[in-house]
């Protein structure tokens, strides 16, 4: 992509010089944004625009043209394309809107220039885009003036929001160093932007205004490896408009669009924001402060009530509020009055009110103690000239450029929450500048800091994710089963083929045999020596135990005879006598925990794996958990350990632990097979019961995709 950020030379095709038009606006950034390079305009209908030569195609150029611009109406937009090809560019940002958005007459359009820019190797940016910004290369194709260069690149779908953005960062005096308006991405995706800012000197955190995702799979996989050396942070819109899926699956039922894009985010490193409030809060500090190594805070404050919320607010987001060692608070009880204390929270009281240099000589003993990563001031500093007197202003400016200077001499973040954050009060004005966060919300930097944290954390960590062991796959009875199913045109599997083709993966299934009369039935359960379970098998019954197909806990011949009889009439409350295949016999499973272990095929990224437990925890609670395929072994861990539930796995009030190794090779094997097998759509194992050692997997459902699911695929 390095033509796309550093050409040598660019043309803009349909530059005007029209007060007001979209082309005038982004010619004029261009022309006065710095960019030091060859800028050759095209306009047929102009000889001259801006003092400068108009050439009337850009084939009438000299030489080749590294990035072109296109604003042009709809139907000239593939000619254009076509001849900035001819001319080598590298780069082609289209602006023009009014096509794939549009129907099919634009695909249509979209598709030949695709099909055009391939060939060539040219990376296509939109169309339907508001154009691109570089600040290192002076480049300013956006039609905004006065972008300052920084350190935060951005990728939007959307043109408008990209103008708020640059509109709130010069509010807060922040640059920028790349910008890319994204549009209809019929060319480079999202993925693709994301690597190259990863591997960018210049980029210092990454944001992203996503309505969409197209390629989730390809997404995630490279978020994962660029949010472990910078900020990646995305505001997903469309947070509450999506509904629940209408599945045939537990897994289905409860994959709701937005809680897998939550799973898909986190397992990625991507951190999620509400909105742009919260995005640029993030990225101000991560391109200002320092990133600690651990996550202990020490607190402080003139008063309890201010540390007590802080100090609940760091817990609330992971960080440790650690004890002061007797050292340390032996350098800060001098500064306190009598009785306050020093072992974190810290409560200067009335000192800091009449000479606020206390803050700054109180923060020092913490910044130079070795157990604490990061220090957290909370409640009046900045205002104590309004409420004591003027006088003190002058000190707290002081306090405020010796707290920049620790911030600078000892590498650890400071963070300022005070009630006078807005004020423009010339002390806190002093750390602003410094680059120390000044916030007024509590909660809010609170959180910030939280995900300083956690990113320093996960850097210092930089570990390599491991992965399951390949597993021994049965692919020929896999593919046979799989064939006997299409053959018969359906896409449910009969239990009994959920059984054998799970089985074939190495999934530990519950012994089973298939009885069409009342006497094979007896005569089956008689072979297990054990209690017995009943269940329909009809390719027309999908849930069971809806439509009375299910009888448990069947000690004899009697109980057998009867249970068969009913689950046989209710089969035909439903279905014809020629679709009821029998009725499938098992051993009761030994007690244990019961659990819901899942796979559905998500239409942005792919493959998901969802955990939980069973009964009530899944049904009211919906305790579960998702991760995108495929997964490592951090993955399997952390997504079992992050059900609210978990407790009860690993042991609580005197109960044994569960065999949580058993349930992560079934989900590693899910993975597998959702990856082996594209026409599996959806997977249910509802309930696993999870014993001390092993697990049985008591009921099954396999769903395909359609037919024409499969051709499209």
């Amino acid at each position: 992509m390095e033509k796309l950020f550093n050409p040598g030379s660019v043309a803009v095709i349909g530059a005007s010089e029209v007060p007001g038009k979209a082309a005038e606006r982004r010619t004029r950034s261009l022309l006065e944004g710095g960019y030091r390079g060859q800028v050759f305009l095209i306009n047929p209908k102009r000889k001259e625009l801006f003092g400068r030569r108009s050439y009337s195609s850009i084939l009438e150029v000299d030489g080749d043209v590294d990035l072109v611009m296109i604003i042009v109406p709809p139907r000239f937009v593939l000619p254009a394309v076509s001849e900035s090809v001819r001319k080598g560019a590298k780069g082609i940002i289209i602006i023009t809107a009014g096509l794939g958005e549009t129907g099919e007459s634009g695909k249509e359009i979209e598709k030949k220039i695709l099909e055009e820019t391939v060939r060539s190797g040219s990376i296509i940016v939109g169309p339907n885009c508001s154009g691109m910004f570089c600040g290192s290369a002076g480049i300013n194709m956006l039609g905004i003036p006065g972008i300052e260069k920084g350190g935060i690149s951005v990728l939007a779908q959307s043109g408008n929001v990209i103008d708020s953005l640059t509109h709130y960062a010069q509010k807060r005096s922040l640059g920028f160093s790349k910008i890319i308006s994204l549009g209809n991405a019929i060319g480079a995706e999202l993925h693709e932007y994301l690597q190259y800012l990863g591997e960018d000197h210049e980029t210092q955190v990454i944001i992203s205004y996503l309505e969409s995702i197209k390629n989730g799979h390809a997404l995630i996989q490279a978020a994962r490896e660029t949010s472990q050396i910078k900020p990646v942070i995305v505001l997903k819109v469309g947070r509450f408009g999506a509904g629940i899926r209408t599945a045939a699956s537990h897994t289905g039922a409860l994959a709701a669009d937005d809680l897998v894009v939550d799973a898909a985010f986190r397992q990625a490193g991507i951190i999620r924001v509400a909105n742009i409030d919260e995005m640029f809060d993030l990225a101000e500090i991560f391109c200002n402060s320092p990133v600690p190594t651990g996550k202990r805070v020490a607190i402080l404050s003139e008063g309890g009530g201010d540390n007590s919320i802080s100090a609940d607010n760091a817990e609330s987001y992971g960080i440790e509020v650690p004890v002061l060692t007797e050292k340390t608070q032996q350098q800060i009880l001098p500064h306190l009055l009598e009785g306050m204390p020093a072992a974190n929270p810290i409560d200067y009281g009335g000192t800091a009110e009449e000479n606020p240099e206390v803050v700054s000589r109180c923060t020092e003993a913490c910044m130079q103690s070795e157990e604490v990563d990061a220090v957290y001031i909370t409640g009046f500093f900045g205002g104590f000239r309004e409420i004591i007197a003027p006088h003190v202003g002058e000190l707290e400016e002081k306090a405020a450029r010796e707290l920049a200077r620790q911030v600078k001499q000892y590498g650890k973040p400071l963070f300022m929450h005070s009630s006078f954050a807005g004020e423009g009060i010339p002390a806190l004005e002093i750390l602003k500048s410094s680059g120390i966060p000044v916030m007024e919300s509590s909660d809010r930097s609170m959180r910030c800091l939280a995900e300083l944290m956690n990113f320093g954390e996960k850097r210092k960590q930089n570990r390599k994710l491991s992965y399951p062991k390949t597993l021994s796959m049965n692919r020929e009875r896999v593919d046979k089963i799989i064939e006997s199913v299409r053959s018969e045109e359906r896409r449910n599997l009969l239990e009994t083929e959920s059984l054998e083709l799970l089985q074939a993966c190495g999934v530990k299934m519950p012994p089973g045999k298939l009885a069409k009369t009342v006497e094979e039935a007896a005569l089956a359960a008689a072979a297990f020596q054990v209690p017995v379970a009943l269940k329909m098998v009809s390719p027309d019954i999908l849930h069971k135990s809806d439509s009375g197909g299910i009888r448990l806990h069947l000690n004899n011949a009697d109980e057998i005879h009867r249970a068969f009889h009913e689950i046989h009439q209710n089969a035909l409350g439903v279905t014809e006598e020629s679709r009821i295949r029998g009725v499938l016999v098992s051993p009761m499973a030994q007690p244990g925990q019961e659990c819901i272990v899942g796979m559905i095929r998500d239409p942005q990224f792919g493959p998901v794996l969802m955990f939980g437990l069973g009964g009530v925890f899944v049904e009211v609670l919906k305790d579960v958990s998702f991760r995108i395929t495929p997964v490592s072994n951090e993955d399997l861990d952390s997504m079992i350990r992050e059900i609210k539930g978990f407790p009860l796995l690993s042991g609580v009030r005197g109960e044994s632990p569960k065999d949580i190794d058993c349930l992560k090779r079934i989900l590693a094997i899910f993975s597998e097979l959702a990856e082996a097998y594209p026409e599996i759509e959806e997977i249910d194992l509802n309930p696993v019961i999870v014993h001390e050692e092993g697990a049985s997997a008591v009921d099954s459902r396999i769903l395909l995709s359609s037919l024409r699911d499969q051709i499209l695929v």
